[in-house]
């Protein structure tokens, strides 16, 4: 199928932008359907981009190759796996982590999929209709670069949600070795022991993406109380208790979370500083909870707080960020003076620079000062390949 695009389309392409829009199309030869292989000519019939067709979706087509012309086929998917673990070698050679993205969507040049991996253990993510058709391709690519025991398929909202989505994908569908109800999938991260459940669990079954900030966590707890809000299944409880924390509360208003973090504690108590740690956990609605434990005047050496995404559309954004100073302002309430704030966004409508000022003017106003430690961004295997992709950032600052 040819398609002819606006000269600002083209312009994007060229600069390695691999989306195209519905309303930059000028010329489509024929209708197509889901996985067609859509080829991009500029205004001069040269070849310009070659991708995967979604015609039922605002992004039209999602470009694969950009400039020289190649077969799509299972081959050409096998060099790009090659290639994102060539990306992850110092990764994907750790003995002590055995979890981490092996496929980053538009980061790894293989727009509308994600894989990561957990153990022995693949998840694919499928965010568009158009990689059904070449699912087959890239099964066989990553069993040819990774030998998994088992693949996990998983489906987007908006894929599941389609009428024309084949029924095996519209829920969790195992390749390989079974999964039982319920059964987690044991990974290591930075040699502690979690589990990750990509049938029934958030994502791929864990946040793979705070694996950095989990770290620097556990390099800045010990001795300290830690507080975790939004802790979903304990990761940065867990990391702090591991770093020598004295004590660690998880908050969540999902009991399945917080038994699994239960879990996760259970699973590392031959860890000397874990054992060590007291963990308690609280069931409830994050601003409530924290509302309730500056009432009560009880303080913590390091809030955490991990909130889900506040804004998936644009127009959102203004209320994300009204979210996040609430959580901040709560924060400094239990934070004791000097201590340290963990606050982090995973809200690609929010830009860095607008959630930093916004944490330190609801820090401000509530009569405090932040000292910024650092800023982080995306882990080396959650490369971003466009600006849309940009959704994790954190603040680490001292308060004062």
């Amino acid at each position: 199928m040819a398609l002819r695009v606006t000269p600002a389309a083209e312009r994007a392409i060229r600069d390695g932008h691999p989306w195209v829009f519905e309303g930059s199309i000028r010329e489509q030869s024929r209708p197509g359907t889901p996985g067609d292989i859509a080829v991009v000519f500029d205004r001069k019939n040269r070849f310009l981009a070659a991708g995967l067709l979604d015609p039922d979706r605002a992004i039209r087509a999602r470009m694969l190759v950009i400039g020289a012309p190649r077969t799509i086929d299972e081959a050409f998917l096998r060099a790009r796996v090659s290639e994102a673990l060539h990306r992850r070698q110092r990764l994907v050679s750790d003995p002590h982590t055995t979890g981490l993205r092996i496929v980053a969507g538009e980061g790894d040049g293989l727009s509308g999929i994600i894989v990561d991996r957990y153990d022995d253990t693949l998840v694919a993510k499928v965010y568009t209709r158009a990689w059904i058709p070449h699912l087959q391709g890239l099964l066989a690519a990553l069993d040819g670069e990774l030998a998994p025991r088992r693949v996990v398929l998983r489906s987007s909202r908006n894929v599941a949600a389609d009428p024309n989505t084949p029924a095996e994908l519209r829920d969790p569908t195992v390749r390989g070795d079974p999964l039982e109800p319920g059964e987690g999938i044991p990974f290591l991260e930075h040699g502690l022991h979690f589990e990750a459940h990509p049938v029934e669990g958030h994502k791929t079954g864990f946040y793979l993406d705070q694996r950095d900030n989990r770290h620097r966590v556990r390099d800045l707890a010990r001795g300290l109380d830690v507080l975790n809000v939004f802790s979903y299944s304990g990761g940065f409880s867990v990391a702090a208790a591991a770093g020598g924390a004295r004590r660690a509360t998880s908050v969540d208003m999902a009991g399945p979370a917080l038994a699994q973090a239960r879990r996760h504690f259970q699973m590392n108590e031959a860890h000397p500083q874990v054992r060590g740690c007291a963990h308690d956990v609280v069931e409830g609605d994050a601003f409530q909870v924290l509302d309730a434990m500056g009432t009560a005047g009880e303080t913590r050496d390091v809030v955490v707080i991990d909130p889900p995404s506040f804004a998936k559309e644009a127009k959102q954004a203004a209320g994300a960020l009204k979210a996040y100073e609430r959580l901040t302002e709560l924060a400094m309430g239990v934070l004791v003076r000097g201590g340290l704030l963990v606050q982090a966004s995973c809200s690609s409508r929010v830009e860095t620079d607008d959630f930093v000022a916004a944490v330190h003017r609801a820090a401000a106003r509530s009569g405090r000062r932040l000292a910024e430690v650092e800023v982080t961004g995306h882990a080396q295997d959650h490369p971003v390949g466009i600006p849309e992709n940009q959704y994790l950032k954190a603040v680490f600052a001292r308060a004062f």
